[in-house]
Protein backbone atom coordinates (compact mmCIF):
# COMPACT_ATOMS: atom_id res chain seq x y z
CA UNK A 1 0.00 0.00 0.00
CA UNK A 2 1.46 3.43 -1.12
CA UNK A 3 1.03 7.02 1.11
CA UNK A 4 0.05 10.00 -0.30
CA UNK A 5 3.22 12.43 0.86
CA UNK A 6 1.06 15.59 1.93
CA UNK A 7 2.72 18.79 1.14
CA UNK A 8 3.62 21.48 3.62
CA UNK A 9 0.14 22.88 5.30
CA UNK A 10 -1.95 19.62 4.77
CA UNK A 11 -4.35 18.47 5.62
CA UNK A 12 -6.49 21.76 5.92
CA UNK A 13 -9.17 21.22 8.02
CA UNK A 14 -12.64 22.41 7.38
CA UNK A 15 -15.75 21.34 9.97
CA UNK A 16 -15.33 17.51 10.63
CA UNK A 17 -13.52 17.04 7.07
CA UNK A 18 -10.46 17.86 5.66
CA UNK A 19 -8.80 18.78 2.19
CA UNK A 20 -5.65 17.33 0.89
CA UNK A 21 -2.50 18.08 -1.43
CA UNK A 22 0.13 16.32 -1.98
CA UNK A 23 2.67 14.16 -3.85
CA UNK A 24 2.22 10.15 -5.17
CA UNK A 25 4.99 7.93 -6.16
CA UNK A 26 4.26 4.90 -8.20
CA UNK A 27 5.27 1.51 -6.72
CA UNK A 28 8.43 -0.10 -7.34
CA UNK A 29 6.33 -3.32 -9.18
CA UNK A 30 2.48 -2.17 -10.41
CA UNK A 31 -0.22 -4.72 -9.45
CA UNK A 32 -2.77 -5.11 -12.27
CA UNK A 33 -5.93 -3.89 -10.46
CA UNK A 34 -4.39 -1.11 -8.80
CA UNK A 35 -2.58 0.14 -6.16
CA UNK A 36 -4.06 0.40 -2.54
CA UNK A 37 -3.79 4.25 -1.64
CA UNK A 38 -3.77 5.24 2.00
CA UNK A 39 -3.14 8.64 4.11
CA UNK A 40 -0.86 9.33 6.51
CA UNK A 41 -1.65 9.53 10.27
CA UNK A 42 -3.63 7.20 12.25
CA UNK A 43 -7.52 6.81 11.49
CA UNK A 44 -7.71 8.95 8.12
CA UNK A 45 -10.30 8.15 5.43
CA UNK A 46 -10.70 8.96 2.36
CA UNK A 47 -14.39 10.41 1.12
CA UNK A 48 -13.04 11.83 -3.06
CA UNK A 49 -9.98 11.58 -4.74
CA UNK A 50 -8.06 13.62 -8.09
CA UNK A 51 -4.79 12.92 -9.91
CA UNK A 52 -3.32 14.05 -12.86
CA UNK A 53 -0.15 13.38 -15.29
CA UNK A 54 2.82 11.82 -14.08
CA UNK A 55 5.60 15.14 -13.93
CA UNK A 56 6.89 13.16 -17.53
CA UNK A 57 3.38 12.96 -18.47
CA UNK A 58 3.72 9.33 -19.11
CA UNK A 59 1.10 8.04 -17.01
CA UNK A 60 -2.06 9.63 -14.83
CA UNK A 61 -3.77 8.30 -12.54
CA UNK A 62 -7.38 6.92 -12.43
CA UNK A 63 -8.32 6.15 -8.66
CA UNK A 64 -11.21 3.81 -8.17
CA UNK A 65 -13.32 3.42 -4.65
CA UNK A 66 -14.53 0.49 -3.30
CA UNK A 67 -18.19 1.22 -3.46
CA UNK A 68 -20.88 3.84 -2.89
CA UNK A 69 -21.22 4.98 0.93
CA UNK A 70 -18.27 6.13 3.20
CA UNK A 71 -15.12 5.47 3.94
CA UNK A 72 -14.51 3.00 0.81
CA UNK A 73 -10.73 2.19 0.11
CA UNK A 74 -8.89 3.48 -2.73
CA UNK A 75 -6.79 1.84 -5.71
CA UNK A 76 -4.57 4.10 -8.26
CA UNK A 77 -4.80 2.91 -11.55
CA UNK A 78 -2.04 3.72 -13.64
CA UNK A 79 -2.81 4.38 -17.15
CA UNK A 80 -0.39 5.15 -20.13
CA UNK A 81 -1.03 8.22 -21.60
CA UNK A 82 0.09 7.00 -25.39
CA UNK A 83 -2.66 4.11 -25.28
CA UNK A 84 -4.90 5.08 -22.59
CA UNK A 85 -4.34 1.23 -21.35
CA UNK A 86 -3.26 0.25 -17.85
CA UNK A 87 0.33 -0.18 -16.78
CA UNK A 88 1.27 -3.81 -17.72
CA UNK A 89 1.88 -5.29 -14.20
CA UNK A 90 5.21 -6.00 -12.79
CA UNK A 91 5.86 -2.17 -14.60
CA UNK A 92 8.39 -0.32 -12.67
CA UNK A 93 7.01 3.01 -11.42
CA UNK A 94 8.99 4.17 -9.12
CA UNK A 95 10.46 7.47 -10.53
CA UNK A 96 6.75 8.08 -11.22
CA UNK A 97 5.09 11.29 -9.23
CA UNK A 98 2.23 13.18 -9.48
CA UNK A 99 -0.05 15.50 -7.76
CA UNK A 100 -3.22 14.32 -6.10
CA UNK A 101 -5.58 15.93 -3.79
CA UNK A 102 -8.78 15.08 -1.98
CA UNK A 103 -11.05 15.50 0.64
CA UNK A 104 -10.69 13.14 3.75
CA UNK A 105 -11.74 12.67 7.27
CA UNK A 106 -11.17 10.91 10.53
CA UNK A 107 -12.63 7.91 11.91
Amino acid sequence: MSAINLLHGYPDRVGKRFNFAGDYTGPALYVTGGDPISLPGFQNYIDALQGDYSTDGTYYLKFVNSGIGPRATWKAKWIVSATNNEANANTVLSAEVVRVSGLGGLY
